[in-house]
């Protein structure tokens, strides 16, 4: 029996997706949703969005000032994984083998996977990352890489529970 899995959807393990400015799109609302139904059957989840940053024509300070949105949004204790496209790279495998290795590992209440806008995330959100993965080589729009990600861990945990939902060819 997996133990990880005993205790949820009550689990004290909580699941955090954190993303720079509101979802915009409506079919990606739809699939956090869909996405975010089947996740909760395992873990506590949660998807937090900051207010839009807007005006601000200089990149830099836009960058800034989102990051700063984040960086309040975290607490203490939280595992933080930045999604970037310089991060590590995953298969749907190793992305819930390393998922899996932060769970395991109790190291964290709430393990947070912070999505930046779109120029990236700053130095101080880079330094308070535990890690830095890439959700593939390929350059998505911020608002659709929610929906990946949320599909992704979604993935991650069937693949964990060896359910038939991921199929190796």
């Amino acid at each position: 029996k997996d133990t990880i899995f005993e205790t949820n959807p009550d689990s004290i393990m909580k699941l955090t997706m954190l993303a720079a400015g509101k979802t915009r799109v409506s079919f990606v609302s739809e699939g956090l949703s869909f996405y975010g139904a089947r996740i909760q059957k395992y873990f506590q989840w949660e998807v937090v969005e900051t207010t839009d940053v807007k005006h601000i024509p200089d990149v830099k300070a836009m960058v800034k000032a989102e990051n700063e949105k984040i960086m309040k949004m975290l607490v203490p204790g939280d595992y933080v994984i930045l999604l970037d496209e310089k991060g590590k790279q995953h298969s749907s495998l190793a992305f819930s083998t390393d998922m899996r290795k932060v769970i395991d590992s109790g190291s964290a209440r709430r393990i947070v996977f912070v999505i930046a806008g779109a120029y990236g995330a700053g130095e101080e959100l880079k330094q308070r990352a535990n890690e830095t993965w890439a959700l593939s080589k390929l350059t998505f729009p911020h608002q659709l890489v929610r929906l990946i990600l949320a599909e992704q861990i979604y993935r991650a945990l069937t693949i964990m529970r060896n359910e038939p939902y991921h199929h190796e060819g």
